[in-house]
């Protein structure tokens, strides 16, 4: 059972972006499934925690060019909230491969769905507008 189900509630109104949302809501659900099932094998782990901090690169990187293309208001504010959501998953990683399991997946697993469901009904919602107004749907 998936941790975190689409709805249409969490849509930008931004095609491009809702769709890699729902990708990362999949990445998301995949390591949910993994912790629930008590499944901590190395080799799944690494591979669904790269795809993480890649994925969520990606993702930034495609909100920050339209930032910067469209001189959306809020980007310095929202960049920050990207460097700081980059540097609490890689720190959160950098224990996991040392060795620190203890509640770090769990701990990553409740993280990831509270950040990922409030920054995208929250921070993101705010530059649907701005994106609108500048002919992206």
């Amino acid at each position: 059972m998936p941790l975190i189900t689409w709805e249409e509630d969490f849509s930008v109104g931004v095609k491009e972006i809702d769709q890699q949302h729902q990708k990362m809501i999949e990445i998301l659900n995949n390591l949910y499934n993994l912790v629930s099932a008590n499944d901590f094998s190395d080799q799944k782990i690494g591979e669904i925690l790269k795809e993480l901090v890649d994925y969520a690169d990606y993702h930034f990187s495609t909100e920050e060019k339209y930032f910067k293309q469209f001189e959306y208001e809020k980007t310095v504010e929202h960049i920050q909230i990207h460097d700081d959501y980059r540097k609490r998953v890689a720190e959160m990683k950098e224990q996991y491969e040392s060795g620190q399991h203890n509640n770090i997946l769990s701990d990553l697993s409740v993280f990831l769905n509270s950040w990922w469901i409030w920054h995208i009904n929250n921070t993101d919602k705010d530059y649907t507008q701005s994106f609108h107004d500048h002919g992206l749907y």
